[in-house]
């Protein structure tokens, strides 16, 4: 029998940093990936800056599902886990150990969800897990 608390239990999955690319040219940070798995799937949440000018510090946040180093990350199919609060929880907590670590090369994060739907989730969830002085660096779209 399913328990209305344990519906409403919040975890932090546990995560883990994989990946730093830096620019061959400047040295640069360009990315740096993130992975953690839930009971049911494996996530990745990438930071990207390589669609900006190293000087602006800006990055793209984007995060889904991780299959293996060989595929590209989906970010659009719905895992129907149940667990939105708590993936969304995890993400914030990478977000700001990402900041932590390269703050001096972060001054902006742009997160655009794939859908509408995800976007309000997003808009929702992400500033009631965000530190506010960094949440102060955080557009959501």
């Amino acid at each position: 029998m399913i328990k209305l608390k344990d519906l409403l239990v919040e975890e932090i999955f546990p995560s883990k940093q994989y990946d730093i690319e830096y620019d061959e040219m400047d040295g640069s940070l360009l990315s740096v990936d993130y992975t953690f798995t839930t009971p049911d799937n494996q996530y990745k949440v990438t930071f990207y800056s390589g669609d900006y000018n190293a000087e602006d510090k800006t990055f793209d946040v984007s995060f889904g599902l991780y299959k293996d180093q060989g595929y590209k990350l989906d970010t659009f199919q719905l895992t129907g886990e149940g667990k939105v609060y708590s993936i969304v929880q995890t993400i914030s907590k990478i977000i700001e150990e990402f900041v932590q670590e390269f703050g001096d090369d972060v001054e902006k994060l742009n997160i655009e969800g794939t859908s509408e739907e995800r976007s309000r989730i997003y808009k929702a969830l992400i500033p009631k897990y965000l530190d506010p002085a960094i949440l102060q660096i955080v557009t959501i779209k």
